[in-house]
């Protein structure tokens, strides 16, 4: 199997993730997930907390809401989705384009380091101005 033909394979497996996730926010079903350990124990906001309803406002159409609950993940989604989009055209053309925006090993320490500091800022936010 040819590598473009895994991306696209691995696309479609995305996009129909999308579609569950769609699903299981319109039942309301994330409610019965259980909430997060460090938010109940230390108080504080870790650095995932609001992911979850980011991504399900997201997908259903609540996109102001959508980032008012996660505006690092609601950016990381946006990126996401370009990324994709371009894994997609590429599986089809014969000279790939855009391929600098593909995330290489760099890109995640540099988000990794960016979403602590965003974590850090929200807490001392929520601690100090609300």
């Amino acid at each position: 199997m040819s590598k473009k033909r895994k991306m696209f394979i691995i696309e479609l497996g995305i996009l129909l993730l999308v579609l569950i996730i769609f699903i299981i926010a319109k039942t309301k079903i994330y409610t019965i997930f259980p909430l997060c350990i460090i938010k109940r124990f230390f108080g504080i906001d870790c650095p995932s907390c609001g992911a979850t309803r980011c991504v399900t406002n997201f997908v259903t159409g609540n996109w102001v809401e959508s980032f008012m609950y996660h505006p690092f993940f609601f950016v990381t989604i946006i990126y996401l989705i370009v990324v994709n989009i371009v894994y997609i055209i590429n599986a089809f053309r014969k000279k790939e384009i855009l391929k600098w925006i593909y995330p290489k090993f760099k890109f995640w320490i540099v988000w990794t380091i960016l979403l602590i500091i965003f974590a850090i800022v929200r807490i001392l936010l929520n601690k100090y101005f609300l």
